[in-house]
């Protein structure tokens, strides 16, 4: 269908009154839970747009400034598109002087930030059942998350927050150098040295004490938000490794000794002993865990009555093979402690030793809480009675096999609410790698036994980058990789399901080290989930907008405060180089809101046909909202539109331009370059040139 013309528009804006054209909003009840949608897309001449943000002067035919926009003022210049300096190169902006301290970069400008949602729209949806959006507030001490910003989160439409890992770990001391270092400093706490113990006093990027979990967990609780925590439980920091010191002589557990710390490139594998433990501390009621403590094996030989789980190291002396960069080495290094091999999927399919299972059975209860067995929120969370946390993210799910994790979550079932979220980290672009893992129960026993494990959907990453690299064809990449139920689906890479998806556009692990080198710049090498830093807010509208799984946005809170590390271990402003912050840029604040309102509507793509390149996708989520992404630098008209949306009136959250759908057609719409738009029905006012109503 040929769409309204903008001069049929302006004609009736000239006549009487009684010749508008009135249209409902469409926040009316749909009839049904699908739409349609296709439309044909022409670009807008390039001499006809202002690339200074700023339109100079009238022009004869349509452009930006001719669409219709709440108090006709369009908000064009409010995406990171707009805020990122125009024709710099992605080296340009990785680089700066990112290899020292205080080093400088470039970051968006300020108008990416701070939007205000237009009026005449539905109220944010905020709490558990109406939202599901998780929040990751990476690297960030307990408590300097308070209760005002947990307000602010949720008030945001954000559901869960999650931080990172409790237990007592390594200090992995970071000289200011990433590239000579080779490894962040936030990497020692995933380096766990002890489950029995929150945080460690002497090591300055410890999180928090328990006293401090306990009171965030208590806070986001009251205001309405879940609170999960990071476990890492496929590893342990390397143990017995002790400069200049005979294997003969060291001490065979893992200490901090005077004068030297961990260390990541220590070149001490030499001294390594052959047989080391970790000592545990004991937590009443819950580590260690059931009646393991006078029954199990690998309990009873230790000394000093100490709880402490064992392991070998095969190649003890050999100073070129002793550890690898994961600090395991061949299958069969923890001599049955640890379930799994090494830090990475192997094969390996024996189950834990009984002290193993013990030790990280009590840490999942403790985390967990005794008032869970009930699905209260209510009490407040405690060390001694337990932190009532609401779910954990699983550090390297692949270091341990799925029988471990099934046992895991079976005898801890009475401490575990139905509403608990689990999830599991598996770097790889094949969704067949995670098939045994999505087939386990995370809730087994007196709640929800079909409650299966969720898994951070790395192949839809790696596909959103192929989708939007320069050349690709945007719209038939999407169609075929995500659909209405599944939140990845390849004929050759397999299927995750969406109630199994968490989907993502970044973690800590594809994001450099906050304190080094700036967010969204690689690795060295390539690596195909790092998401350039022009799509980075185009592929989080995608995981907003799309229906299947879960999403999750990434913040690093002292990187975007330009905090960082001293050569002391000390916090410091002035020392991080700052990060791309997305959380709360634009884009992912509107599309919050939009996938929390869209809940439960099925998603439709729509055919767009864009007369130049396939550089744009569309798609309808029930009959009410609609979603555009644009990845080209070139402005589109909608030319002809036919769809089976409801007829009325919708506001784009980040433009705030309206159209009106009436008889099928979309009397209006201009797609601005590199931007996403979220369309939500509106019953606000219109300019009284765009010839229709919306009251």
């Amino acid at each position: 269908m040929k769409l309204k013309s903008l001069y049929l528009n302006l004609t009736l804006a000239l006549v009487s009154s009684a010749t508008i054209i009135g249209c409902s909003s469409g926040s009316k009840p749909a009839t049904q839970n699908t739409s349609t949608l296709q439309m044909t897309l022409q670009p807008i001449a390039s001499n006809q747009i202002n690339n200074t943000k700023q339109v100079t002067k009238a022009l004869t035919t349509t452009t930006l400034a001719n669409a219709i926009c709440q108090d006709s003022n369009c908000t064009w210049s409010n995406s990171a598109n707009q805020n990122i300096t125009q024709g710099e190169t992605e080296a340009a902006y990785c680089t700066g002087t990112n290899t020292t301290y205080g080093g400088t970069g470039y970051a968006l400008g300020s108008a990416a930030y701070g939007m205000t949602l237009p009026t005449g729209i539905a109220a944010t949806k905020t709490g558990y059942g109406n939202t599901d959006v998780i929040l990751e507030l990476f690297n960030t001490p307990y408590a300097n998350i308070t209760k005002d910003m947990l307000q602010n989160y949720y008030n945001m439409g954000y559901t869960v927050v999650w931080v990172s890992p409790p237990q007592y770990s390594a200090y992995v001391p970071y000289s200011g150098n990433f590239a000579s270092d080779n490894i962040p400093a936030w990497y020692g706490a995933y380096q766990p040295i002890d489950f029995g113990q929150i945080g460690n006093t002497e090591n300055p990027l410890s999180y928090g004490t328990a006293d401090d979990l306990a009171t965030l967990v208590t806070n986001a609780h009251d205001v309405g938000l879940q609170l999960i925590v990071d476990v890492a439980i496929h590893q342990f920091a390397q143990p017995g490794a002790q400069s200049g010191v005979a294997s003969s002589t060291a001490t065979n557990y893992y200490d901090v000794y005077s004068g030297e710390t961990y260390n990541y490139n220590n070149g001490n594998v030499s001294e390594a002993l052959s047989q080391f433990w970790w000592p545990q501390t004991k937590v009443s009621g819950y580590i260690p865990f059931g009646t393991t403590a006078t029954t199990c094996a690998s309990f009873a030989d230790n000394t000093s009555g100490l709880i402490a789980l064992w392991g070998n190291n095969p190649a003890a002396g050999n100073s070129t093979s002793e550890w690898t960069s994961d600090f395991s080495a061949t299958e069969g290094w923890f001599n049955a402690v640890l379930p799994a091999a090494s830090n990475s999927s192997s094969g390996w399919s024996g189950s834990a030793s009984c002290g193993t299972q013990s030790i990280f059975d009590g840490y999942a209860a403790w985390l967990m809480g005794y008032e869970n067995g009930s699905g209260s929120k209510s009490a407040a969370a405690s060390a001694t009675t337990g932190f009532n946390i609401d779910g954990f993210r699983i550090d390297d799910v692949s270091g341990q096999n799925p029988t471990f994790f099934n046992t895991w979550f079976s005898d801890t079932s009475a401490y575990n609410k139905s509403t608990n979220i689990f999830f599991g980290e598996y770097p790889t672009s094949n969704a067949n790698d995670y098939n045994s893992y999505t087939a386990i129960k995370t809730a087994s026993g007196n709640n929800a036994s079909g409650n299966t494990m969720k898994m951070l959907n790395f192949p839809l990453l790696a596909g959103l980058n192929g989708a939007f690299a320069y050349g690709a064809s945007l719209q038939a990449s999407l169609t075929s990789m995500i659909s209405s139920s599944n939140a990845y689906q390849s004929s050759t890479n397999g299927t995750l399901s969406g109630v199994n998806a968490i989907n993502l556009v970044m973690d800590q692990d594809t994001v450099p080290d906050s304190f080094s080198s700036r967010a969204m710049c690689p690795w060295t090498g390539t690596n195909k989930f790092q998401m350039n830093y022009y799509n980075a807010p185009l592929a989080y509208g995608v995981i907003l907008a799309m229906e299947a799984g879960t999403p999750y946005v990434f913040a690093d809170l002292q990187a975007q405060a330009n905090e960082g590390v001293n050569s002391a271990g000390v916090m410091t402003s002035g020392l991080g180089n700052g990060s791309v912050s997305y959380w709360n840029e634009n884009e992912v604040i509107a599309g919050v809101y939009f996938h929390n309102q869209a809940l439960g509507q099925t998603m439709t793509w729509a055919t767009v046909n864009a007369t130049d390149a396939d550089n744009v996708a569309a798609l309808t989520r029930g009959t009410n909202y609609l979603f555009v992404v644009n990845k080209a630098a070139t402005d589109y008209e909608a030319t002809d539109t036919s769809t089976t949306m409801t007829s009325g009136c919708y506001i784009d959250l980040m433009s705030h331009q309206i159209i009106n759908i009436s008889g099928g057609e979309i009397n209006q719409l201009i797609v601005p370059a590199q931007s996403v738009m979220y369309f939500v029905p509106y019953s606000g006012t219109v300019p009284n040139t765009a010839g229709f109503t919306c009251s």
